[in-house]
């Protein structure tokens, strides 16, 4: 992306963010960030260009800091508490990245019907893919049961609590939340109650 084009991609944010989706104009962008009316069209001609600029950088910047802390986790996890220490830990770190979250929720809501954009946003970094392999592998290393499946389950846990605290701020305790989960996966060769 060029300086501008990363300019105006982070004015999105912002506005996504502070104002809502129907703030999102090339007109706000373009206040927002000093410019001549019209300088932002001369970069995105349409709204969907507009968002596409958008959808990029927070791909961009996800991948950037996310892979960096998914990565730690593939030494630092001996047990289930640790790795419910380490996702909690993720999650409070997501308060420096919120304006981040509150566009990429509001951005999933209104690219659902564009499947090049909602795919970015969903799969460009492959960030939740790369997460989810890390977790499958630590997983199967404690001998949970259908790792696989369990690992595509705590990544969504992690996303309905990350949206909890980003959309709601209401205080929860994920470390509790997330130990909880993890504790009652079933284990490879345990008898089932009947």
């Amino acid at each position: 992306m060029t300086d501008r084009r990363t300019q105006i991609a982070d004015a999105g944010i912002h506005i996504l963010s502070s104002r809502g989706a129907r703030a999102l104009t090339h007109l706000n962008v373009d206040r927002e960030l000093g410019l001549a009316q019209g300088s932002t069209s001369y970069y995105a001609r349409t709204r969907r260009d507009l968002i596409a600029l958008i959808v990029n950088r927070l791909a961009e910047r996800t991948a950037e800091e996310v892979l960096a802390e998914v990565r730690a986790a593939e030494v630092e996890v001996e047990d289930m508490r640790d790795l419910a220490v380490l996702a909690a830990r993720g999650l409070a770190q997501t308060e420096r990245r919120a304006d981040d979250h509150r566009a990429r929720f509001l951005l999933l809501l209104e690219c659902r019907s564009d499947p090049e954009l909602y795919g970015v946003l969903l799969r460009k970094t492959s960030v939740r893919e790369h997460f989810t392999r890390v977790v499958v592998s630590i997983l199967e290393r404690m001998n949970v049961a259908e790792a696989d499946a369990r690992g595509a389950d705590f990544a969504a846990l992690l996303d309905a609590l990350l949206m909890q605290r980003i959309a709601r701020d209401a205080p929860a305790d994920e470390g509790a939340i997330i130990f909880s989960f993890l504790s009652g996966l079933p284990r490879v060769g345990a008898s089932s109650r009947k």
